[in-house]
């Protein structure tokens, strides 16, 4: 017992102040010690020209190892970012990107990169251009029974993107516009897709107007006979009657008769001359109770020849 109190005790000074040094030895060499850490980190791109984009499929996240000395840095918090500067860069071919520490600027101070994977990434530039598509509805199911669609409106639309891209789309399609059993006019606002990612497009939704109307039939009447306006210039038809082809509602039971039409040639403006002139002849219903029932397809013949005597 005297042996060990003897050891504790004797030098007691010299003792404490060789342990003090060994903690304050182990702290130094505990502080030199460094951790590693792998971040996955976006990629974002600064200086890039006006007008100008990328337009191929590239690297969007980077593999990154840091190392720093222990208990001094955590880049949990996702303030790290892998910088490209496009100062200067050009449309043109593709071109090779080397990744580096100068790459990732924003990290703290003492925070060494051990690793960057991939280590460069490749960027095809190009110049922005804007092209004007048309937009194709898709509509989805039929009418109801006896209504069918007669006329589809859609605007335009403007896409925005990388020339490349934009050159190769030629139109752009709705999303499905059902129309099952309505028997009157649809208009719908509609998201509208071109299938390409790298395209913006403006706007991102369109009004659509489907016109649905009771299903129609043919109806021709024939030997109208032809009038020459104004009156009191003389004047000779080559050809005194015509037939006009249109349509009416199914549920339409009237009968058109020549006596509903009116056929004219306008010959006021034309010059006499022996040779005879080419005109179409305009027709049009005397009685307000058809207009909007009849609708005229065509005219037979559509053109008749007139001779301006005096």
């Amino acid at each position: 017992m005297n042996i060990l109190r003897e050891f504790l005790f004797n030098n007691i000074g010299l003792k404490a102040i060789s342990l003090l040094l060994a903690l304050l030895l182990w702290l130094q060499v505990a502080g030199q010690q460094t951790v590693q850490q792998k971040l996955d980190l976006p990629v974002v791109f600064v200086n890039m020209a006006p007008e100008m984009e990328i337009s191929n499929d590239y690297v969007r996240r980077v593999d990154v190892v840091l190392s720093s000395r222990r208990g001094t840095s955590n880049f949990e918090d996702g303030s790290l970012t892998v910088k490209i500067d496009l100062r200067g860069s050009t449309p043109g071919a593709e071109k090779s990107y080397p990744l580096t520490a100068d790459n990732i600027s924003d990290r703290p101070s003492g925070v060494e990169v051990v690793s960057i994977s991939p280590t460069s990434i490749r960027l095809l530039l190009e110049n922005t251009i804007r092209k004007t598509i048309e937009v194709v509805p898709e509509l989805v199911g039929e009418p109801a029974e006896g209504f069918q669609v007669t006329k589809v409106t859609a605007p335009w639309v403007t896409i925005i993107g990388p020339q490349s891209r934009v050159q190769e789309v030629s139109e752009a399609q709705t999303e499905p516009i059902g129309i099952t059993g309505l028997s009157s006019t649809l208009e719908s606002n509609v998201a509208v897709d071109i299938g390409e990612v790298a395209l913006r497009m403006e706007p991102a939704s369109v009004d659509i107007v489907v016109t649905i109307e009771e299903e129609r039939r043919k109806v021709q009447v024939r030997r109208i006979p032809i009038e020459l306006l104004p009156e009191g210039i003389e004047a000779t038809l080559m050809t005194r009657r015509v037939e006009v082809v249109g349509t009416v509602p199914l549920s339409f039971s009237g009968e058109l008769t020549v006596q509903d039409f009116q056929a004219t040639v306008n010959v006021e403006t034309l010059e006499p001359r022996q040779e005879s002139y080419e005109l179409a002849p305009q027709i049009t219903l005397r009685s307000d109770e058809y207009v909007g029932t009849f609708r005229i397809q065509s005219v037979i013949p559509d053109t008749i020849k007139v001779r301006r005597v005096r």
